[in-house]
């Protein structure tokens, strides 16, 4: 059993007046409730390098249940493949874990405390054990840290302040192993190599360029917290550039990762660089503003084939913005209200792009208008607006009233002369979305109805009158069936009975509607077999699918599953 070297917070730099005063409290309550609590992991090491920690975690050897009897309302259990407590004051959230139990002996446990996939990653692990055998279920010797803060003394049972201290990144156990029970540890690496400047073995560097497959096997909500902590730390673009090394960005953004040219800075490029600046300006960053920046290259690509194919250029847009938001989700999840966000930003930077006179206004308060506003900035930047356009923008946002009213009856004449009959054979320039366009001469993206091509259905009926009532036939069409059951036919001049016919015909178009409505293949659950639906995450070169037997389906229109080399790209 390891025995652990105590040092006081002094020696280390660390001082309690930069810890949240509520992880203090957590900490404070638990051990006057008689557990062991301590603050452990990343934040630790923050402290000691002297940056400022962006979360907190503790560590303790009471269970999940004892760990909510204690705060009641405030904590909250969560996972099931590692059962942790949410503590929640305000807007502050603190994760408290149990100590785990050394995961050798898998044998002895059960499938519902601990198990593992396919490839050996854990997907259960709920054995709790002590301090001792907790640290060597830790990732790094840098992670493996405990601070007593009511003590203030900290535990060092691995020689973490010293591989702290020379910047370097050793793994607890065999490497393989480890990436292998948590593949998330690969971009772990590869941040802490980013931001902090520590260096990994090369032995476990040359891992992970030959296993970052194990990429595909973790769940798209846990990457997406993980990207979070990969792009928002402050060295963004470093981070992006070492993903691209090892061959693991295209396990996160597989589209956008197909659009990039080495050596060439595009929008995801510059979206990194310019969120770097903002954190070092001590400015907010959003998760939505990246993610729309990360996917617009694939968003463009998608809305010229489309218009290729004969698609008004705005429903072009709608439909390559909505089935980009759809595909990246298999991948690393876009939540809802994020997406919406996604959405918000790309649809009114191109009414900046129109400079609509009347839609000024609105857009310049608009709650999206800054994060819009800096998508068209970085657009001109890689040339796909015209300068003088973000120019105007900038300079409407400076002046005063008065001015700002005639920069705005000025761009109306330039507007009035921009709305000219969009001509058929007129080609598409990428800088504004025609939304006064007529769809009469494109059905192919209309959602609901019959078969279009694309798995979509056909054009909507127009709406009916307010407070009308739907005409159930015509006067001729009430001669025509007077006229039927007089003359002992039917309608179209034949023998029998009228009403049955006129009921038969009725019933079938009925059915008819009913069908367009619903759109081709109605009433039917997608087959195994079915062209329509693909597997959100088919099998790598194993044949292993990370979903096990019950596989996630995905309607889709066009795009596919992407299937990347594990070459890196240089």
């Amino acid at each position: 059993m390891k025995t652990a070297n105590v040092m006081p917070a002094v020696e280390a730099g660390i001082d309690n007046q930069d810890i949240s005063e509520k992880a203090l409290h957590v900490v404070q309550e638990l051990q006057d409730a008689g557990f062991q609590a301590y603050l452990v992991g990343g934040c630790v090491r923050d402290l000691i390098i002297g940056t400022k920690p962006k979360d907190f975690d503790i560590a303790t050897d009471a269970t999940p249940e004892q760990v909510k009897k204690a705060f009641g309302r405030n904590a909250r259990i969560i996972g099931r493949r590692f059962k942790i407590v949410h503590v929640r004051f305000g807007y502050e959230v603190l994760e408290v874990a149990t100590f785990r139990a050394d995961a050798s002996d898998r044998d002895g446990v059960s499938s519902h405390e601990m198990s593992e996939g396919d490839q050996g990653q854990l997907l259960r692990d709920n054995v709790y054990g002590s301090i001792e055998e907790d640290v060597v279920r830790r990732d790094f010797t840098a992670n493996s840290l405990y601070y007593d803060s009511v003590n203030q003394e900290i535990l060092d049972f691995m020689g973490g302040i010293e591989d702290i201290r020379a910047k370097k990144l050793v793994s607890i156990g065999e490497p393989e192993q480890r990436f292998t029970e948590d593949p998330v540890r690969m971009l772990r690496v590869i941040r802490f190599a980013a931001k902090l400047g520590f260096d990994m073995e090369p032995e476990a560097m040359q891992m992970i360029e030959n296993q970052g497959k194990l990429l595909s096997h973790v769940s798209s909500a846990r990457l997406f917290e993980e990207v979070l902590k990969l792009f928002h730390g402050g060295a963004a673009y470093d981070t992006y550039l070492l993903l691209r090394k090892y061959g693991l960005f295209k396990y996160l953004f597989p589209f956008t990762d197909t659009m990039v040219v080495d050596g060439v800075e595009g929008m995801p490029e510059r979206a990194l660089q310019n969120t770097d600046r903002r954190v070092r300006e001590g400015k907010p960053v959003i998760p939505a503003f990246l993610f729309a920046c990360m996917m617009w290259d694939p968003v463009k690509a998608d809305a010229q084939v489309l218009m290729d194919d004969g698609a008004s250029e705005s429903h072009a847009w709608r439909v390559a913005m909505n089935d980009a938001l759809r595909d990246q989700n298999q991948y690393v999840a876009v939540p809802r209200r994020l997406a919406d966000i996604i959405l918000d930003i790309w649809n009114i930077h191109f009414r900046l792009i129109k400079r609509n006179p009347r839609m000024v206004k609105a857009s310049l308060n608009n709650r999206r208008f800054r994060a819009a506003y800096d998508f068209l900035l970085l657009r001109t930047l890689v040339h796909e607006v015209d300068e003088e356009i973000s120019e105007w923008w900038t300079r409407v946002q400076e002046v005063d009233a008065d001015e700002r009213d005639e920069m705005i009856a000025e761009v109306g004449k330039i507007y009035k002369q921009q709305r000219q009959p969009q001509q058929g054979n007129e080609e598409p320039n990428f800088n504004s979305v025609n939304y006064n366009v007529s769809t009469s001469d494109y059905e192919g993206v209309y959602v609901g109805g019959v078969d279009d091509g694309f798995g979509n259905g056909a054009k909507p009926k127009p709406q009916q009158r307010r407070g009308g009532k739907k005409k159930t036939g015509t006067r001729r069409g009430k001669k025509a069936k007077r006229n039927a059951r007089s003359n002992g036919g039917d309608l179209n001049g034949g023998a029998g009975n009228a009403r049955t016919q006129t009921e038969g015909g009725r019933r079938r178009k009925k059915r008819a509607k009913k069908a367009t409505r619903r759109g081709p293949g109605a009433g039917r659950r997608a087959s195994a077999g079915d062209q329509r639906y693909v597997d959100a995450r088919p099998a790598d070169e194993f044949g292993v699918t990370s979903s096990g037997a019950s596989k996630k389906k995905v309607k889709v229109r066009r795009k596919r599953k992407l299937s990347v080399d594990d070459s890196p790209h240089f």
